[in-house]
């Protein structure tokens, strides 16, 4: 299967800094993998998700990550990579534009907010 970007539809998310373009879904590709290119513009909220683990590559821009609690706040930037093990809170700031993978497959309703660290 192959999938172009640019024919897949922009949704903007409520309350959040954030364009998105869902590009593998959990209800039209399987519940094992799914991926997600994203602008980001701001702040994200501290979230955790205990159903996926992520992993983030920025493709350009940068911006600042905190994984987990006790952990300093990280620059990142184009080419780079962030882990996030499930079970793990995080949250991130900057301006750019990235690729996020979860596996198994985000599921709606699976983040929970937590109060911010940055």
């Amino acid at each position: 299967m192959i999938i172009h970007p640019d024919r897949v539809l922009e949704e903007r998310q409520e309350g959040r800094p954030l364009v998105l373009k869902r590009i593998l879904r959990r209800e039209d590709h399987g519940p094992n993998l799914s991926v997600t290119w994203v602008r980001l513009t701001g702040h994200h909220d501290r979230i955790v998700n205990s159903g996926s683990d992520r992993a983030y590559y920025i493709i350009e821009g940068s911006a600042r990550f905190q994984v987990g609690d006790d952990s300093p706040v990280e620059a990142v930037s184009a080419g780079d990579f962030v882990f996030i093990p499930h079970d793990t809170p995080y949250e991130f700031e900057g301006e750019m534009t990235y690729v996020v993978m979860n596996g198994p497959a985000f599921r709606p309703g699976s983040d929970r907010v937590l109060p911010s660290a940055l």
